[in-house]
């Protein structure tokens, strides 16, 4: 009698040392995604600021691109007339 007691309480004892098991391996692969989680958000933090960066440097840069945008277009026009004012006076 106390044989097969002894084998019940084994087994119910295996049961619970494998769910133990489970268990560790699941908060295993939590903390895993958790970690890569945490670098995930760090890389897009630096992201967002680095965009951010870039927006300030493009605000800046837009009187000068406007700036050489305009006169890149008074060469055009004066290169033009010239050849008009030459081409006509021939």
């Amino acid at each position: 009698m106390d044989n097969s007691r002894f084998d019940r309480i084994e087994s119910k004892i295996d049961k619970l040392t494998d769910a133990v098991t489970s268990i560790a391996r699941v908060e295993e692969k939590i903390l895993a995604s958790n970690d890569r989680l945490d670098r995930a958000e760090t890389r897009l933090d630096k992201n967002e600021k680095d965009i951010e960066d870039v927006a300030i440097l493009a605000r800046s840069n837009n009187g000068v691109v406007k700036f050489a945008d305009k006169l890149f277009w008074l060469v055009v026009g004066i290169g033009g007339s010239l050849v008009a004012y030459f081409i006509k006076g021939e």
